[in-house]
């Protein structure tokens, strides 16, 4: 008895032939780019689609392996960060006590400067009282009757003037500040030698009873004359304004003080009577 083929067997047989003939295809496509040293078609179509994805897929697992890692050593971190702002916190405040430490240095070769320009022995003193809403513009120093300190004891700054003992104790004195309305300087203008009074106006000071001939700039420098309390010579202030009236029998002229006296640390206190 003859089979009987029946059209799908026809064409499960050129499906499975075609089959064979890609596979041999195929094969000879491999074997001749193996002779010469090349990739195959089929190794460049996998390799262009799984390459990608190879990268993504490492790219992912690098991504969790991080997160993964910083997750497990938060606390690690969170303790590194906190020790790097504890040091970073402990050397600025190292920086801000060299610069406080520089500048009191400058201060006191001010003093030791101003020292060697004046006649008579003098102390370095503290300030160690200031009353703001005091009806008098004074402070208190920490040097007294037994460091040589006596009333009317002159009293400077590495700057300039800063005024002279009232009332002295063994340990500390009262100094009146020259801006105090009640201080009353001997005091030159040292470009025209015109003479006049200093007294304080709380904030500054100002000189009084300037000849009215006397030819006044703003700028010129303001010092000590030679008198009962004060040597000649020392720096008082610069003009700041010029009040000139021709009616006038005197100029007055306001100052703008040499001493910082809301930052004022130190002062030396002369001794000599």
């Amino acid at each position: 008895m003859v089979a009987i083929y029946s059209f799908w067997d026809e064409r499960k047989l050129l499906v499975f032939v075609a089959l064979i003939i890609v596979a041999a295809s195929v094969s000879l496509l491999e074997i001749d780019a193996s002779r010469n040293g090349r990739q195959s078609p089929i190794d460049v179509v996998v390799g262009a689609v799984y390459t990608p994805l190879q990268a993504g897929l490492t790219r992912m697992v690098e991504a969790v392996g991080t997160g993964v890692h910083d997750v497990l050593h938060a606390g690690e971190f969170a303790a590194q960060n906190q020790a790097l702002q504890d040091k970073a916190g402990k050397l600025a405040a190292a920086n801000q006590r060299l610069q406080a430490d520089a500048a009191e240095n400058r201060e006191l070769r001010r003093l030791l400067a101003m020292k060697q320009t004046l006649p008579g022995d003098a102390v370095v003193a503290d300030i160690i009282g200031y009353v703001p809403e005091s009806t008098r513009r004074e402070v208190t120093v920490d040097r007294g009757s037994r460091d040589g300190v006596h009333r009317d004891s002159v009293v400077v700054s590495g700057d300039g003037l800063v005024g002279h003992v009232l009332s002295v104790g063994p340990h500390e004195a009262r100094v009146l500040l020259v801006i105090d309305p009640e201080s009353a300087v001997p005091a030159y203008l040292r470009r025209s030698r015109s003479w006049g009074i200093v007294t304080g106006t709380w904030l500054h000071a100002k000189m009084k009873y300037i000849d009215q001939n006397a030819t006044l700039q703003q700028g010129d420098i303001v010092v000590t004359g030679h008198g009962e309390i004060y040597p000649s010579g020392i720096l008082i202030g610069t003009v700041r304004e010029i009040d000139r009236k021709d009616n006038a029998l005197y100029q007055t002229a306001v100052l703008e003080p040499a001493v910082d006296f809301h930052s004022l640390q130190h002062v030396l206190v002369y001794t000599s009577p």
